[in-house]
């Protein structure tokens, strides 16, 4: 059977690109990437059952705490908050690339056939979500690859943006309760920083009420 790995994160775009790959008859193998994240024990727990809900073949959990430990971006750092930043600290400095070499690394033990990332479209406040760096990505991958020189990056979503994401979810049957896009909390989202109020606004736009909790619901 052909293999897919996913970057998951438990996050609304990881988990449509999952229902994707299933539906195109991969067997899913998911990694899931600690990097220090504000919100990790919530990708954790929604990964797993991610992972449980789409029958993933194995789910790898990942250590990259030092990525975190660099600093610099909003996602990681506890003294940098979103209500006092501008929204390019969303950017956490080169992970995808990051994420992506341990995903190749894996394709190539596996021999899968293909790596999914959840990326969506623009404006790209970080560039390691364009197309042209996925087409970037996929020429090195060629070049530094051995025991598996076939094995290609996708990004389905590139093209899409976060309502058609969720609308793409809804009739792949995605769960949205065993996602989190909050990156500030793990409790309850934050409605503040700028995954969350993309979040919203396409939840709305799509005619959905979101099902994960914020701290200003009563």
């Amino acid at each position: 059977m052909k293999k897919a790995i996913i970057a998951l994160s438990g996050g609304i775009d990881s988990a449509v690109a999952a229902a994707i790959a299933d539906k195109e008859g991969y067997e899913l193998y998911f990694l899931t990437v600690n990097y220090g994240q504000k919100n990790i024990e919530k990708e954790l727990e929604n990964s797993k059952k991610l992972a449980k809900y789409f029958g993933a073949k194995e789910h790898k959990i990942i250590d990259m705490k030092w990525l975190g430990e660099l600093g610099n971006s909003g996602i990681t750092d506890i003294n940098i908050h979103f209500e006092n930043v501008s929204d390019d600290f969303i950017y956490v400095p080169y992970r995808n690339t990051c994420i992506i070499s341990a995903c190749v690394a894996w394709a190539e033990v596996l021999g899968a056939e293909v790596i999914y990332t959840g990326s969506e479209a623009g404006p790209w406040i970080c560039p390691d979500n364009s197309p042209e760096y996925y087409e970037a990505v996929n020429n090195l991958v060629s070049m530094s690859t051995k025991l598996n020189k076939n094995v290609k990056v996708v990004a389905p979503l590139n093209y899409s943006d976060k309502e058609g994401n969720i609308r793409k979810g809804i009739e792949l049957g995605v769960p949205f309760e065993f996602t989190w896009t909050c990156v500030a909390r793990a409790d309850k989202a934050c409605g503040i920083c700028q995954p969350c109020r993309d979040r919203l606004q396409a939840f709305e736009k799509a005619g959905m009420k979101d099902p994960v909790p914020y701290v200003d619901e009563k």
